[in-house]
């Protein structure tokens, strides 16, 4: 932990370096805990939210984020719950907008995209991620509890159509979804989207079915190897996906959280729709923004590089859409 004088001499612009070294320069900003699906391995159907009025407002973003920004913050994920939920989406992005970041980029469910296909165009946010775990209209709504698959797919297609970069996040659960693998991977190269297959994390809602779901991203491989052959894709070291070229032209990555989690190089703080900054999707505590002055945010920055985990945490109870995934 850090002293008392090492944090009054946290200046305004020193970059963020954690007690192990690690440069943190990405920021996950969920927008919203409320999600219009209902993932059996995220959210319950019965799920609570918060309540409207502990959100940050739309110009707080510009704000937090542009202290964060002198201090290195030169990426920003939009995520939720599910963030087109959020009446106001629009005009926060306009404010980060304003702040001349090198990347912004929205993690959603597909299902509201088509409203802002065109504003993010003109915002130039074009990379999405797409979180998508089936391509069969019973299987999708069994997974979600909701019906929407084909409009999702319609959505795709239209943001392929308007030169946005798409990845798509497949969850794999065995005995629900793993056998649509290579459907996926078909998938991906007729519509030239990047497909990535995600581990079943041990968080919130998911520790109940966990260890039935599983299957480590090294068994996907060596399943896929037996049809296709895997060309390695160089990735940064602080990156979450391991990447593929197959021989069939489409391109896939691996997040394996699990099996061969990425903590010892994570470069990446979380921002909750209430104000609360975490130094770690996995670690429930963090810091309140809210009501603070700026130099106050200064010592609780430092505060938070101190409590980012090196080795990953175990089982965690908290809820993950409550966070931003």
């Amino acid at each position: 932990m850090f002293s008392f004088l090492s944090m009054v001499n946290f200046h305004m612009d020193q970059l963020l370096i954690d007690t192990y070294h690690r440069r943190i320069h990405k920021l996950r900003v969920s927008l919203t805990d409320h999600c219009n699906l209902r993932c059996q391995y995220c959210m319950p159907v019965n799920a609570q939210f918060m309540d409207h009025g502990s959100y940050l407002q739309p110009a707080d973003y510009a704000t937090l984020i542009g202290e964060l920004q002198r201090h290195g913050i030169n990426e920003v994920r939009l995520t939720g719950g599910e963030p087109l939920l959020r009446h106001n989406f629009q005009e926060i992005v306009h404010h980060l907008r304003s702040l001349n970041l090198p990347k912004i980029s929205v993690t959603t469910n597909g299902l509201l995209l088509h409203h802002h296909l065109d504003f993010l165009a003109r915002s130039g946010i074009l990379d999405i991620n797409i979180s998508l775990d089936s391509l069969h209209s019973h299987t999708f709504q069994r997974i979600t509890h909701r019906l929407g698959l084909e409009h999702i797919q319609h959505n795709i297609a239209l943001a392929k159509a308007q030169q946005f970069r798409i990845k798509v996040n497949m969850v794999v659960m065995k005995g629900v979804n793993d056998h649509e693998i290579y459907e996926f991977i078909e998938y991906a190269k007729m519509q030239q989207v990047e497909v990535r297959f995600l581990e079943v994390m041990r968080i919130g809602y998911a520790c109940q079915q966990q260890s039935h779901w599983f299957i480590p991203a090294h068994e996907l491989i060596e399943k896929i190897k037996h049809r296709y052959e895997l060309i390695p894709v160089p990735s940064p070291l602080d990156a979450t996906a391991f990447s593929f070229q197959t021989s069939c032209g489409a391109r896939i990555g691996f997040i394996a959280s699990e099996s061969q989690p990425f903590c010892g190089h994570c470069s990446r703080w979380r921002l909750s729709a209430d104000g609360i900054l975490r130094a770690c999707l996995l670690k429930e505590e963090g810091v309140s923004l809210k009501n603070t002055t700026p130099e106050q945010r200064q010592h609780l920055y430092q505060t938070l590089l101190g409590m980012k985990p090196y080795l990953r945490p175990p089982e965690v109870h908290h809820a993950m859409y409550t966070i931003g995934g």
